[in-house]
């Protein structure tokens, strides 16, 4: 059987995370792949919410301007017990990003809108089209294809990425443990309409009563999710009357559902991938890890896993000139994100729907007692939000001199959104369309009567990096600078994912040329 090189990069899997990968890759240029099993998309939507920071990476993909078209922003969680609402959290207060709101849309619509971008960087999704084996060495990979009608076909491919989901067929191949559990408890859910109960179709309810919870989360066309604990009992299929009975017994009451679009029954696994990369394979989105629905972050996780392996991809493939480091930073920068997501959504998951005597009362007490408090609603949003993570480990941040103190704008935390003027004319505009470029930003403050020298770090880099002088025609009032923890002269360094990579204070730019010599700097040719 002949072999036929495929793309640079085959990526298995065309859900968010695949297609994310797809989109970034491209607007390096980079020929790609996608493949997916399934014969037709999900008409089923797994996620509804897009955090702020998925929000941000979507602006970076050009795509975002039609999900905040066509979603809608989520504006509270309602709280309550029996007949009395405890606590109503507004949603989207305290983050500080370019999106700080949350974005309710279905899956569905995500991946056909995320399709939609991809088509119009050149590529097609190839579906009912199955990876069967693989094999790798030194120079790339070889994977082994099926197709609908039972064709084989055997393709080389310099990279390959399993962002097929929770039951990745790349992962089991390349035989990398799925550590973790699965909860014991068996769950409801329901896509239905509800009639009565006098509900915001922006807030998402989260209603406890004897012993049990419903949790329901509005979406699509006067659509809910709800999910509800089912009788350990119970093997049968899930139906519109067990819902209505969970609904009617644990429920804030006076709702009656009709018309379901999707009933079902699952579990809960909480697992992780042991490693996200063998040789020149990784491992992305829900087939690296995955976790309770609690909080909405699944999709969102994955989207940044793709943002965040795309750029490295990509560089490596036009010639950076450490490959190793770039790609062995993957691992190390997003396995801890989703390590710390997966804790933190079982956390919510076993205080929402904990069911013993001593859990609610503790759970009604924390309610009353910091239900109403702005700052605990604030710290909430920005930790779904994953605008405050920080990357405290790999090869990558470690280049960057000094302490990582995890506060933002420091070397592993996100950059900061703010105001520039832009232009002879004086127009404000906004910084973030600039750091969403596929290139490093050099942000350099200065006093423009006495504008800082770069040094051949700069000049050497190339395409790869963007240099914004944001003196005081730029940022009059000094706003981007305070933003950034400057006092006075000095430079940041963004990635193209939006993570700062290395900054310093006036011209000293030791960090800058430390960094740029290993991943801004091309490969000398052979």
């Amino acid at each position: 059987m002949s072999v036929e090189n495929a793309a640079e990069v085959l990526i298995v899997g065309a859900g968010p995370t695949g297609l994310s990968l797809a989109i970034t890759l491209r607007r390096y240029g980079i020929p790609v792949r996608i493949i997916d099993r399934n014969a037709e998309p999900s008409t089923v939507s797994k996620a509804l919410a897009l955090w702020s920071a998925s929000l941000e990476a979507l602006q970076g993909m050009g795509v975002v301007d039609r999900f905040v078209a066509e979603g809608q922003r989520l504006k509270a969680l309602c709280v309550g017990e029996g007949g009395r609402r405890l606590a109503t959290l507004a949603v989207g207060e305290g983050i500080d990003s370019a999106f700080p709101f949350p974005l309710l849309l279905p899956q569905s619509r995500t991946e056909e809108l995320l399709t939609a971008r991809l088509a119009e960087l050149g590529v097609t999704i190839e579906r009912s089209v199955e990876l069967i084996g693989l094999g790798q060495d030194m120079s790339g990979v070889t994977a082994t294809l099926r197709g609908a009608n039972g064709t084989v076909e055997v393709v080389r491919t310099k990279y390959l990425a399993g962002c097929d989901g929770a039951r990745s067929a790349v992962r089991q191949t390349l035989d990398i443990q799925f550590e973790g559990y699965t909860e014991p408890q068996t769950f409801l859910l329901a896509d239905v309409k509800i009639d009565g109960g006098d509900l915001d179709h922006r807030s998402i309810y989260l209603w406890w009563r004897d012993g049990g919870t419903i949790a329901m989360f509005p979406f699509g066309n006067e659509v809910w999710r709800i999910f509800s604990m089912r009788d350990p009992d119970s093997d049968a299929p899930a139906t519109l009357e067990e819902m209505q009975h969970c609904v009617d017994q644990y429920g804030p009451g006076s709702l009656k559902l009709r018309d379901p679009s999707w009933l079902s029954i699952f579990r809960i696994n909480e697992r992780l991938a042991v490693r996200y990369r063998a040789g020149r394979c990784f491992l992305a989105g829900d087939a690296a890890h995955i976790h309770s629905p609690a909080g909405g972050q699944g999709m969102n996780t994955g989207i940044q896993d793709a943002v965040n392996l795309g750029w490295k991809l990509a560089y490596v493939l036009n010639g950076a000139a450490d490959s190793e480091l770039l790609l062995d930073s993957y691992e190390a920068e997003r396995r801890p994100i989703a390590r710390a997501v997966i804790a933190a959504a079982a956390q919510k998951q076993h205080l929402s729907f904990g069911a013993s005597k001593l859990t609610s009362r503790i759970r009604n007490m924390a309610v009353s007692i910091f239900g109403n408090i702005p700052a605990v609603h604030r710290k909430l949003q920005v930790e779904l939000s994953e605008t405050e993570f920080a990357y405290r480990d790999g090869p990558l941040v470690a280049l960057a001199a000094g302490k990582l103190g995890g506060k933002r704008t420091d070397v592993g935390t996100r950059a900061r959104e703010a105001s520039i003027v832009d232009g002879p004319d004086g127009r404000n505009a906004s910084l973030w369309p600039y750091l969403s470029a596929p290139r490093h930003s050099l942000l350099v403050f200065e006093d423009e009567n006495h504008p800082i020298p770069l040094n051949d770090a700069v000049a050497q880099a190339g395409d790869t990096l963007q240099v914004l002088r944001l003196g005081s025609s730029w940022d009059p009032d000094g706003e981007v600078r305070s933003r950034y923890r400057l006092n006075g002269p000095g430079w940041v360094l963004v990635r193209p994912d939006q993570v700062v990579a290395a900054r310093g204070v006036g011209a000293d730019f030791t960090a800058l040329h430390a960094y740029a010599a290993r991943v801004l700097r091309p490969k000398p040719a052979a």
